[in-house]
């Protein structure tokens, strides 16, 4: 099928119903339902999406009073989850928030983008999505709820705001330089960082990643990816959508929920993707799910991306599976893509893939002073230009010409590019960004810890977790125990909570006084290894690039341990 030259979400969604009205646009697959014959599939074609967004587009209009409202969206991953987030996109600005953070959390980010209106779950109980909404959004006076059954009394509700509003377009046009959505950087910051992507952002990644991996209107892609992940609402949303594909999503919660992972391969069976996926933790829990001889054979491949793939753990899932996994490398800041492998060529787990169509990447030299020149071809920091790449934080800040330097270590070889490590201090656990100085600030506050510094340590499972080391003032001596009681009255994000603690006489410093963060990463590092190795003999360094190199190791399952972790052998 061929593409439709489109420029807004809203001319997607038009070419789609026009082409294609018959199609299958959304499918939402419910595993509690599989062992009940005759159960009504959930779906929506590309003739009942297109209407079903105008209609609460004019909604949004028509409830906040303003042509480009910005809608603030805690949604699950549901039919009528996208169609909300769709209608915000269309109507003015989208601002998907991580619905599993603390209400100060989701009232800071809302305050941050600005937000007119709140959409939220309607789940009960006062653990539930709403309840949280209700406490954070309580300067917003419009609030929607995106579940008729289970919606408090008197809230409004997607399906009836649709049934109750017009299906043509009321107000001005999107335009493809127009603000579509806005981004938290990290949810766990405390202080969001707003990241604006326009229409043209979000369609050149869409349009790169659809065509890097072929898709059509036989395509069947499972979107395992929370909506708050631009991965999960661009990416995997937004590229099957213009080729007029099939988005499956697998309950509300994907792969998070303990009830899908466990029958992950009768889901397959059942709906028949051609792409599945999940971030890398995910996939690895799936290499303890056996197939019991499910039929997965509709999988041309499988995707993953939001954080470092081990290459070792890739190789073993696609020998288990005979599924490839095709990485997406990207930021929020790039609308979700760097670069990929496109599908026509088998993946190569040393690399992240080819960058995508019209995106230009640099690699900086790498100092203590921060990223310098370009050099020929790496090790250093990855900058990139593209049509992608936003314009800026909208608390401004952020670019130089164009260029956006990731913080990000690579280094590109025979055209592809490679990730190393990074030059910034973010810690990624399973997706999730952690800023180091949450952690920090809250060790700091039990009234034993002098000083304190939080690093990646690796993790087969997650990636990386968080490591906190603490110096203690003279004469106070608590155990970790109680360090780490004081931190989870502080965090309220578990991902946040560290997984280890090191008590420590001195912080290793840099020349200019400044904690010396590498050191901390090769410390936290060797003490993961020895844990997986307890017989370790090697020698574990720092590379020129920053990243942790291990040496002296003949032994090939040895070897395989290390990679495991994502360590480089020197």
């Amino acid at each position: 099928m061929a593409r439709f030259m489109t420029d807004t979400i809203l001319s997607i969604l038009r070419a789609g119903a026009a082409a294609h009205p018959e199609a299958t646009a959304l499918r939402f697959v419910d595993p509690a339902e599989l062992d009940f014959e005759g159960s009504a599939p959930r779906i929506v074609t590309y003739g009942q999406l297109l209407p079903r967004v105008v209609a609460l587009a004019n909604a949004y209009r028509a409830l906040s009073g303003k042509d480009r409202p910005t809608v603030s969206l805690l949604i699950p991953s549901t039919i009528d989850g996208i169609v909300a987030l769709l209608a915000a996109e269309v109507a003015g600005r989208a601002n998907p928030i991580n619905h599993f953070l603390a209400p100060d959390e989701i009232a800071a980010a809302m305050a941050a983008a600005g937000a007119d209106i709140a959409v939220g779950h309607g789940a009960p109980g006062p653990q539930g999505v709403w309840a949280r909404l209700e406490t954070a959004a309580a300067g917003i006076p419009v609030r929607i709820a995106t579940d008729r059954a289970s919606a408090p009394a008197g809230a409004h509700t997607v399906r009836d705001l649709v049934q109750a509003h017009p299906t043509a377009l009321a107000g001005p046009e999107p335009q493809a330089g127009d603000l579509a959505a806005l981004f938290n950087t990290a949810g766990t910051t405390g202080r969001p960082k707003i990241v604006p992507l326009t229409h043209r952002n979000l369609l050149a990644a869409a349009s790169a990643l659809s065509s890097a991996w072929a898709m059509d209107g036989g395509t069947r892609i499972v979107n395992a990816l929370p909506l708050f992940h631009v991965a999960g609402s661009n990416l995997l949303l937004t590229a099957p959508l213009l080729a007029g594909a099939e988005v499956q999503l697998f309950a509300e919660a994907g792969l998070r929920s303990p009830l899908v992972l466990a029958r992950h391969w009768d889901l397959v069976q059942h709906a028949r993707p051609t792409v599945i996926g999940g971030i890398p933790s995910s996939l690895v829990a799936l290499l303890e799910i056996p197939l019991k001889g499910a039929d997965i054979s509709s999988v041309r491949f499988c995707a993953t991306g939001g954080a470092p793939m081990p290459a070792i753990a890739a190789a073993q899932f696609e020998r288990m599976f005979g599924l490839p996994i095709h990485t997406i490398y990207g930021m929020t800041e790039t609308a979700g893509l760097i670069a990929t492998a496109p599908v026509a060529a088998p993946p190569d787990y040393a690399t992240v893939g080819r960058p995508a169509p019209q995106t230009d990447v640099r690699i900086l030299e790498y100092g203590e002073g921060g990223p310098g020149a370009p050099v020929a071809s790496g090790p250093g920091v990855i900058a990139v230009r593209g049509p992608q790449v936003f314009g800026g934080y909208l608390e401004g800040g952020g670019l130089a010409d164009g260029w956006l330097v990731t913080g990000d270590m690579g280094a590109m070889t025979g055209g592809a590019l490679a990730v190393t490590g990074r030059s910034k201090d973010i810690i990624i656990r399973s997706g999730n960004n952690i800023d180091p100085s949450v952690i920090e600030e809250a060790a700091e506050s039990h009234p034993a810890v002098a000083a304190c510094a939080a690093v990646a340590m690796p993790d087969r499972y997650a990636g990386e977790v968080p490591a906190l080391f603490v110096t203690l003032h003279e004469g106070m001596s608590p155990g970790t125990d109680a360090i780490e009681h004081h931190l989870r009255q502080r965090l309220a994000e578990p991902h946040a909570r560290p997984a280890h603690i090191f008590v420590v006489r001195d912080l290793p410093l840099t020349r200019v006084g400044k904690v010396f963060r590498l050191e901390l990463r090769r410390m936290a590092a060797e003490h993961a290894l020895r844990a997986a190795l307890p017989d370790f003999g090697g020698a574990i360094t720092l590379g020129g690039d920053g990243a942790v190199l291990v040496a002296g190791i003949d032994c090939p399952q040895s070897r395989r341990t290390i990679e495991g972790l994502g360590l480089r052998l020197a």
